[in-house]
């Protein structure tokens, strides 16, 4: 009866055991399948992360693309209109000239002041569309802007700087429009030696 009873108990306690260690078992097959789960949610968050990372810099690259886009396009633009505006501007500029050697030319005092009023109203209207004479006149030579047309011997000014303006130039903007055709200052004690040493 005690053996029966001993095997009983036994049993019971090989029968608990069993059932622990199938707890055990069942409990951690969920804890693992959380922590397989939670890697892989993360490793998704983090390629996502990066996916979204990679869509910001290229809408960035997109964006300053479209914007250097139109900034050239402005300018390519605004070029176009300067070159368009230049080809009448040099006209009316060449018409000026001959305007003011013809006003040079004028005796009568009324016709004279007219004629001023008019040239005056010419030099506002070029102002007004962007085109500005060249001053040039007692500063140094700049073949840039100037087209020296001869030598003038003179002190008043120092060599190498314009003594006349023959003709005024004129700039829109930055952009020549038309040269000052001008006569250089040079010291006439330069010209008395090298006059002397072509003799020699």
């Amino acid at each position: 009866m005690k053996d029966k009873n001993n095997n009983q108990e036994r049993e019971e306690v090989l029968f608990s055991e069993q059932a622990e260690q199938v707890e055990k078992n069942e409990s951690s097959e969920p804890e693992k399948e959380n922590s397989q789960e939670t890697v892989k949610l993360k490793k998704q968050v983090e390629t996502l992360r990066r996916e979204l990372e990679d869509e910001k810099q290229r809408h960035l690259r997109t964006r300053a693309d479209l914007d250097n886009l139109r900034k050239r396009m402005y300018r390519e633009t605004e070029t176009k209109s300067i070159y368009a505006k230049k080809d009448i501007l040099l006209d009316l500029l060449t018409f000026l000239d001959f305007f003011e050697k013809a006003r040079k030319q004028v005796q009568d005092p009324a016709a004279a002041e007219g004629i001023n009023i008019i040239a005056r109203q010419f030099h506002e209207l070029l102002n007004k569309h962007g085109v500005k004479p060249i001053d040039c006149l007692g500063k140094e030579f700049d073949p840039a802007d100037q087209e020296g047309i001869g030598y003038i011997e003179t002190e008043e000014y120092p060599e190498g700087c314009v003594a006349e303006e023959i003709c005024p130039g004129y700039k829109l903007g930055e952009i020549l429009l038309k040269p000052a055709r001008v006569m250089v200052a040079r010291n006439p004690d330069d010209t008395q030696v090298t006059e002397k040493e072509d003799e020699k």
